[in-house]
């Protein structure tokens, strides 16, 4: 319908009210209630970073850049004592070959189809008490070598997340009371492994005497599969265990159990987080075995077995190993801070430590189980 004019040049009025200024008073806000004014809730500080890590639950981001932190921080204790200790065990071994391999006549070809030489057979049969020995020697020194890069690895870890430095005779006198016990747990593991292995070559044995070679590997590998299932689920539960022994001063018992507990409700997430760190370490492994094999093969020429290429195979063999370990370690350490952080609030302690100062050179080392609040 078309909107009347009252004549013709006549402007046209809007007849809808409202365009105007709002009336007085139309923009003021309502009075408050009357009453006491309402308290705004505490605002949480946000956590505090004193060390290598953030005072708070940590992501897979924080334990990495912790971990490198730490070798930043105090390389002599960690990588340098590490790479020492590796030494022990390659060295042993190479002087237990040197020692107790059988001397074979330079000459003779010695392979599949071909006779052994005379009196090989015999010499072995007769020197086997010895080969047996220099396992055990070698296994012995192996253990004292990863005892010595675990605890001092530890105690460098926990003291890094306050910023406080460490030196190398300090980590290894702050972890001594702790090598024994973390002696013994890995003798545990082995004699367990050790026992798992024989049934299970021995069950295999007997099996392919009565039902055939073919059902009884088909057997083993059935009992195999819950085994390696039941190691694994074992293995996450207690890896904390051996930080518990250096942290916290735990015998084996109350670390197992304190092991336990920190992995409750968290296993999932510690076995994806170890499997990334086991694949990291195996790609570093594998970069580092590379470029020191490049390095190496600039000053030694020559296909030959000489005395300076052995040295240098065990010298890399030493390096890349002490890298997986002190690095894998460091990680696992920095995870148990973490754990500890999320079930019983030693983000709280260590906060405290650093205002008045630790009652003990290890970081938490006196702390005790506190539920977080819900």
């Amino acid at each position: 319908m078309p909107i009347p004019h009252d004549g013709p040049g006549h402007d046209r009025q809007d007849p809808s009210p409202g365009w105007g200024p709002p009336p007085s008073g139309w923009d003021r806000q309502p009075l408050p209630a009357a009453g006491p004014a309402p308290v705004p809730p505490p605002q949480l500080p946000p956590p505090q970073k004193l060390g290598v890590i953030a005072l708070r639950p940590l992501g897979f981001g924080d334990l990495l850049d912790g971990t490198f932190a730490v070798i930043r921080l105090a390389p002599i204790p960690t990588l340098l004592n590490a790479v020492l200790a590796q030494l022990l065990p390659a060295l042993t071994a190479v002087l237990l070959l040197a020692a107790l391999a059988p001397r074979v006549e330079v000459g003779v070809e010695v392979g599949p189809g071909l006779p052994l030489p005379p009196g090989l057979l015999q010499e072995l049969e007769e020197a086997w008490p010895g080969y047996a020995l220099g396992l055990a020697i070698y296994l012995l020194v192996q253990l004292v070598a990863g005892v010595l890069v675990i605890g001092p690895s530890t105690v460098v870890a926990m003291r890094a997340t306050l910023g406080q430095r460490t030196g190398w005779g300090q980590a290894l006198a702050l972890s001594a009371r702790a090598m024994p016990r973390l002696a013994v747990w890995n003798l545990l593991i082995a004699a367990a492994l050790s026992v798992v292995g024989v049934l299970a070559v021995a069950g295999t044995v007997l099996a392919a005497s009565q039902l055939g070679l073919a059902v009884a590997l088909a057997l083993l590998l059935l009992c195999c599969l819950p085994l390696a299932v039941l190691y694994v689920w074992l293995a996450i539960k207690l890896c904390f265990a051996p930080t518990e022994m250096v942290a916290r001063s735990l015998g084996l018992g109350a670390a197992m159990a304190s092991s336990w507990r920190l992995v409750r409700g968290s296993w999932w997430r510690i076995l994806g987080i170890l499997l990334v760190v086991g694949i990291i370490l195996a790609l570093l492994s594998g970069l580092a075995t590379q470029i020191l094999g490049v390095l190496s093969g600039q000053f030694i020429t020559g296909a030959a077995e000489t005395p300076l290429t052995v040295g240098a195979s065990v010298v890399i063999q030493a390096v890349v190993g002490a890298l997986s370990m002190v690095l894998g370690q460091i990680m696992l350490t920095l995870l148990h801070v973490d754990a500890r952080i999320r079930h019983e609030r030693l983000d709280v302690v260590l906060h405290a430590e650093s205002v008045r100062g630790p009652a003990h050179p290890i970081p938490g080392h006196a702390a005790r189980r506190t539920e977080p609040p819900a």
